[in-house]
Order: C-alpha cells, then sequence, then structure tokens
C-alpha cells in the first residue's frame, strides 16, 4: 500500500495527525506484520486503531486500576479473533481425572515472597505464536521446574511432543486442550522428549516421540483444592512452579503491561487459558501472583504479569492449579 495513501487513510480514520502512521509502520515492523490487499491493511487498520484508544484510555486512568496496558502483537485483531485463536484451554472432567490432592505442610512458615526464578527452576519464557497450545506450555513449564529442582539443573522440555502425541487423552493439538491430559500422557507415556530433539513447529503433526530422547518422567499430578489461594500458596512456596488455568478472556489481560492485574470483569469458573505460576510476593501493600505467561516475551512484563492474590481468587487462578510428581 502507498505509504501516502495509508497516512492520508490514518488520518481519515483516527482524525489526528501523520504521527499515527509512523506508529502503525513501527509496530508492524515490530510484530513482522504485513498484509495481502489494500483492504485487509485498511481493515486491520481500523482494529488497530481502536485497540490503541481503549488502551490509551486506560492508561489515562492506570493509577485507579493499578496497571498499565501497552499495544502488543495482539493489537490488529479483534476480541472474538483473539479469543479463537489463543483462549482455547479445555476445562476437563475433574470427576474423571485420577489425582492425589495437595496436602499442604502442617507447622510450616511460608515466605513471604517466592520467585523461582532465582533458584533455576524457571525456563526462559516462550511463545506458542499461533498454536492454540497454551495448555501444554503450562504443563511443561511445571515439569521442568519440578525436574529442575529434583536434579539441579534446567533441560528444555517439548511442547511439540504434547500437541502431537496427547490426542488420545482428549486434547486438540493447537485448537486446545486440558493441562491434566497433559501431565497424564506424560505419566503414562514414560516421559517427554527434550526441546532441542522435538523442536516446537507451532502447528499439529503426527506424533514423533522417540524414548531415546527422553528429557524427563513423571510419576503422577497433584492437583490443589480448587479455589483455594492458601493451598496454591503453600505448593508455590514448597513445591515449584504451579500450572493454572484463568479466564484470560478481557482486553485488560491481552493488553497487560505492568502493575498488579485485578479485574471485575474476568471470571473464576470460565476458565480459558493455562499458565504456570513461579512466584509470589507483595508491592505496596498488594499481594501478588507471579506468573509465566507463553505468549513471548514481548507480551506484559518480559512474558510475565502479576495477578491479584487473595483477592477473591482472580480470574480463577486457583480454581484448576495443578503439578506433577516425579
Amino acid at each position: 500500500m502507498n505509504s501516502l495513501i495509508l497516512l492520508c487513510a490514518i488520518t481519515l480514520a483516527a482524525g489526528t495527525n501523520y504521527e499515527l502512521g509512523r506508529e502503525w509502520n513501527s509496530w508492524k515492523e515490530t510484530h513482522g506484520k504485513a498484509y495481502s490487499t489494500t483492504d485487509e491493511e485498511q481493515n486491520r487498520l481500523s482494529v488497530w486503531l481502536a485497540n490503541k484508544r481503549r488502551i490509551d484510555h486506560h492508561n489515562v486512568e492506570a493509577e485507579n486500576h493499578g496497571f498499565t496496558l501497552a499495544m502488543n502483537s495482539f493489537s490488529d485483531l479483534t476480541d472474538e479473533e483473539f479469543a479463537e485463536r489463543f483462549l482455547n484451554h479445555q476445562q476437563g472432567n475433574y470427576t474423571l481425572r485420577r489425582v492425589a490432592m495437595f496436602e499442604a505442610p502442617q507447622g510450616v512458615k511460608y515466605a513471604d515472597s517466592v520467585d523461582w526464578r532465582t533458584k533455576g527452576a524457571v525456563n526462559s519464557v516462550k511463545n506458542q505464536g499461533q498454536c492454540g497450545a497454551s495448555y501444554a506450555f503450562a504443563a511443561v513449564a511445571s515439569l521442568e521446574g519440578m525436574n529442575a529442582l529434583a536434579n539441579e539443573k534446567m533441560v528444555a522440555l517439548s511442547e511439540q511432543n504434547v500437541i502431537d502425541c496427547s490426542v488420545p487423552y482428549s486434547n486438540r493439538g493447537c485448537n486446545g486442550g486440558d493441562t491434566y491430559a497433559a501431565l497424564k500422557y506424560v505419566v503414562d507415556n514414560g516421559g517427554i522428549d527434550t526441546e532441542s530433539t522435538y523442536a516446537y513447529k507451532e502447528r499439529q503433526s503426527s506424533c514423533q516421540f522417540n524414548s531415546k530422547y527422553i528429557g524427563a518422567t513423571a510419576s503422577g499430578v497433584v492437583a490443589i483444592s480448587s479455589s483455594s489461594e492458601s493451598e496454591l500458596m503453600a505448593a508455590v512456596a514448597t513445591m515449584g512452579p504451579v500450572a493454572v488455568a484463568v479466564d484470560a478472556n478481557t482486553y485488560a489481560f491481552r493488553y497487560y503491561q505492568s502493575g498488579i492485574f485485578s479485574s471485575s470483569a474476568c471470571s473464576s469458573t470460565k476458565l480459558n487459558h493455562a499458565m504456570v505460576v513461579t512466584g509470589y510476593g507483595t508491592s505496596s501493600g498488594k499481594d501478588y501472583w507471579l506468573v509465566k505467561n507463553s505468549w513471548g516475551s514481548n507480551w506484559g512484563n518480559g512474558g510475565y504479569i502479576m495477578m491479584a492474590r487473595n483477592k477473591y481468587n482472580q480470574c480463577g487462578i486457583a480454581s484448576d492449579a495443578l503439578f506433577p510428581t516425579l
């Protein structure tokens, strides 16, 4: 699309100056965006402008919210498109789960803050891209953490292995799945391959698991009492990173940048996205969970979000929490 025409289109759409055109072009370059037709670019531009207005409006009142938002790679998607592509974590049939329940240690004083990154139990932030497999990334992240703590060595494990091979457990590849089912597959399979031997493809393929390249095994799955943030805290403090599921279907979550996230618009029961809690703490008198996402390091605060803790089970963070045993 001719740059002059594009700038004029932006001016007409936004009623503003040409500076916005440079911002649009910079955003496209940063996130590797390209559109096949002029009409498609104009449509995406309109969506981008609408999202920018919402974000700018929020940030004007950021002090009231306690957190800021920022444009990111999702900014040319409508709410419906984003939800369809990325919010497809399945809530498993809990009655069919064969799982042990976590029992908090008695007589233990938990640390006021925990950050498993400082103990070598958290791998670098990964990016699921266009594949709707947050369940695989959360399951793998928790297993990576438990394995690192047990063996004093971080081994990157293969999300692709889970995506391709856990379909018999009712997971749907890049179209969603259940974190428990992903871990149950690893248990029954006798392990999971390393990331270096079973690389991520951002799409589902046929199962290529090879027992020669197992990077970790698991013996079982432990669930945390639903909706109990105190039990979740105990598990994170004493065991390691814990896989969770949340309701991420709000524009504030989608564009989170910094601060402690809290929203009255999210549900504690309609869970649609999986992540992993890697710690907790308190900042300026407000309790938070430190949560690692799988949307790349350009999302949020280096790929992380601080979510309100002890605030009515914010977005369902304690509603479906679990971790593997080795």
